[in-house]
């Protein structure tokens, strides 16, 4: 009788295990909002024309506005450009990743994936990198570039944050798309003779 007692009271806790990890727990927990994590920047660019040979600056002012995140990335990339070489030079960061520097053809991430989708580059970028990210975390980018050509210079900057849950895990959500088919803010300066 005890042993039935003992098989009853296994098999009970047993079916009620299951039938919670089946059936109730999953529920709860994809009733959770996922937390968002959000970046943003804000960009000053020091001259908007400038003579051939003669440099310019820009800062880049980026921050996580909303739940903690595994990664933040801030692009710069230059149309313009065949090689980065001497035409732009990191000033300063405070990011905890020292900056990476891709060339045409490089591969690299598309479409927000994280790596799972590639493309390849069509121009030359640089990209700045922390993890992990808190939620009000600061970091500052300075670049002094000395364009190398006439016309207008153009600048992309964006801003990406892993996970990427949705459209606020990057900034701009909107305008412009790159080599990457992500969103970009434009930025130029116009190059005289």
């Amino acid at each position: 009788m005890k042993r039935f007692l003992i098989y009853l009271i296994i098999l009970f806790s047993i079916s009620l295990y299951f039938v919670l990890t089946l059936f109730i727990l999953p529920d709860l927990f994809l009733s959770n909002t996922q937390p968002v994590s959000q970046p943003y920047f804000d960009v000053s660019v020091s001259e908007s024309e400038l003579f051939l040979g003669e440099s310019f600056r820009i800062e880049i002012e980026s921050s996580n506005k909303g739940d903690y995140g595994d990664i933040h990335i801030v692009s710069v990339a230059f149309p313009d450009l065949i090689e980065i070489n001497d035409v732009a030079k990191i000033v300063t960061y405070d990011f905890t990743q020292s900056p990476s520097y891709f060339s045409i053809g490089d591969e690299i991430g598309s479409k927000y994936s994280g790596g799972l989708e590639t493309t390849f580059s069509k121009y030359p970028s640089i990209e700045a990198m922390s993890r992990p990210v808190q939620t009000g975390s600061e970091y500052n980018f300075h670049l002094v570039i000395t364009p190398d050509k006439l016309g207008e210079f153009l600048i992309f900057v964006k801003s990406v944050n892993i996970p990427h849950t949705n459209d606020l895990s990057h900034y701009p959500n909107s305008g412009t798309l790159d080599h990457q088919d992500e969103f970009v803010s434009v930025f130029s300066v116009n190059v005289n003779p």
